[in-house]
């Protein structure tokens, strides 16, 4: 909903500021007053294009700032588009006379394309631009009726017939390098079934070298340890006779007594470091020979992860892949074979869930047409129809949204044939089945605010009253601006505002007024009568307005 709009130096408007609210408004003024100056702003600070002209005389630049409430409908497009979140939504575009223009959402600088899109899911002019002259529009707001689930699983099923069809047209167009391809991998598979490499084996190759390279740097420390301890005597030996000389001289000394007794410890130590010492050695010995095997099978690992650009842990992984691929190796045709089946099996999925697709549409364009056929009478167009032809499409105009194109179509007077929408001159009787239609689907559109531009002109008496009380209908459920000359429209009204021009000596501005209840028949009645509003005007405008 749209909650504040500010425009600075637009053609005749030098300041204006105004607030809205929620429910049907109407603008109301003479004409020439300015009303449509209201739309070109709007149109500017939606991401229309901006004209020079748009710039109020000697000023320098031309802006409008909107303010939207935020919407979960549009968590979406906000994310995409990575703008900050609030519970507003803030528009703001810059014109500038040097040609120059500036766009901003939430005070992020964006381009104008973003602010388009966003802005076209925030509000809709009725008139010759209207959303639904867009095929696409029709198509979304004809399947805002369908279950959510029916829509995901069409596009889903597209996306997987998608992917088959370029897997197997990637494949019919590089069939000579797909034949280079299987050599390669064929010459691959049979390097690493020689290699038969371990899972992450030059890692632990790596760590059992570094094991044995870190002993090798203390093994001549130890071999010298060993040698003094053993040679040219043994001296654990040596400690055996002294300690034997000791304990035999003894004559019951206790301090010789002891002596003997810690050569005795000496004698276990001294042997069991000889014994750890020599183990160490002969593990030494066995090592270096272990050593050469692990270089040897390390080199080999490297020239194949070299040769194929492949690290050296992820070799073993590489070939059971390349074991699960060998079975097409030789037999192109098997994997032609493959992709043709996966095409033929997501086609038939596709087409599957597109026909729940177009049963499930068909029910919702006969609820649509008969829903605002019941509108057209009350709205003087009794032989007015509409229809939604669900066009089928050739296979190659297939998509995500279905396999059939919707058509809403019109026919005016009898004898006529139907003609599509959007190749519908815009007019008085098309502007009120336009209506009947917005009426009928407001509920479901996401856009909560819609304008409407002069719909009825042309008009009067019950009929500008059938238009107005759809308005108010419409306003009930949302947001509804209109521009209207018409006193029928504006006593529907949940607010009114008039507009009006200021002829200065030097320049002319327009200015907004909200009415007050007093105010509003007095332009009610001005609207009845023209210039003389006279107590019978006045009398006329308060009873539209007490039948409202």
């Amino acid at each position: 909903m749209l909650r504040a709009l500010s425009i600075r130096n637009v053609v005749l408007i030098e300041s204006l500021d105004l607030s809205f609210e929620h429910g049907f408004c109407v603008f109301t003024g003479e004409t020439g007053a300015g009303k449509s100056i209201l739309l070109d702003a709007l149109c500017l600070v939606l991401g229309q294009r901006g004209e020079q002209n748009l710039i109020r005389k000697n000023a320098e630049q031309a802006s409008v700032f909107a303010e939207f409430e935020y919407d979960d409908l549009l968590n979406e497009l906000f994310e995409e588009q990575g703008l900050p979140k609030g519970e507003i939504i803030a528009l703001r575009r810059v014109l500038q006379t040097n040609g120059r223009s500036k766009a901003f959402i939430n005070d992020e600088p964006v381009t104008v394309q973003t602010l388009k899109m966003l802005g076209d899911q925030l509000l809709n002019i009725h008139g010759q631009q209207d959303h639904l002259f867009e095929l696409s529009r029709q198509r979304v707001l004809l399947d805002q009726t369908i279950d959510e689930v029916i829509k995901k699983n069409v596009e889903e099923a597209w996306k997987r017939f998608q992917e088959a069809q370029i897997s197997l047209e990637t494949f019919e167009k590089n069939m000579f390098a797909h034949e280079q391809q299987r050599a390669f991998i064929r010459m691959q598979l049979e390097d690493l079934t020689k290699l038969r490499p371990l899972e992450e084996e030059e890692t632990l190759l790596l760590q059992k070298r570094q094991e044995i390279v870190g002993f090798a740097k203390i093994a001549d420390t130890v071999a010298a340890c060993l040698q003094g301890m053993t040679y040219p005597k043994d001296l654990a030996g040596e400690i055996a006779q002294h300690q034997q000389a000791l304990t035999k001289a003894n004559v019951g000394l206790e301090a010789v007594e002891e002596a003997a007794k810690s050569l005795d410890r000496a004698y276990v130590e001294v042997k069991e470091t000889q014994l750890i010492l020599k183990d160490l050695l002969e593990q030494h010995q066995a090592h270096a020979d272990e050593l050469q095997h692990y270089d040897q099978r390390y080199s080999e690992l490297h020239a194949i992860s070299k040769k194929y650009n492949i690290a050296g842990d992820d070799l073993h992984k590489v070939w059971q892949e390349l074991q699960k691929q060998s079975q097409g190796l030789d037999d192109p045709e098997y994997e032609r074979g493959q992709l043709q089946k996966q095409l033929a099996q997501t086609k038939q999925e596709y087409v599957e869930v597109a026909q729940a697709l177009t049963k499930a549409r068909k029910v919702a364009a006969k609820n649509l047409e008969e829903n605002v056929h019941k509108e057209l009478p009350d709205l003087f167009l009794p032989h007015a129809r509409f229809q939604i032809n669900l066009s089928e499409l050739p296979e190659p105009q297939w998509g995500a949204y279905g396999t059939e194109q919707v058509i809403f179509e019109v026919c005016m007077n009898p004898g006529q044939n139907f003609a599509p929408l959007h190749k519908t001159a815009s007019g008085g009787e098309m502007a009120r089945l336009m209506l009947a239609l917005k009426v009928v689907t407001a509920s479901q559109q996401n856009v909560s605010t819609l304008i409407f531009d002069e719909i009825d002109h042309g008009v009067s008496g019950q009929v500008a009253l059938a238009i107005g009380k759809r308005l108010k209908r419409l306003g009930d459920c949302g947001q509804v601006m209109a521009i209207t000359h018409s006193a029928q429209v504006a006593a529907q009204a949940h607010h009114h505002l008039v507009v009006s021009k200021q002829q200065g000596t030097s320049s002319t501005l327009t200015n907004v007024h909200v009415l007050s209840e007093n105010e509003r028949i007095q332009e009610i009645a001005r609207m009845l009568s023209g210039q003389e509003v006279n107590e019978a005007a006045r009398m006329a405008a308060l009873e539209l307005m007490k039948e409202s």
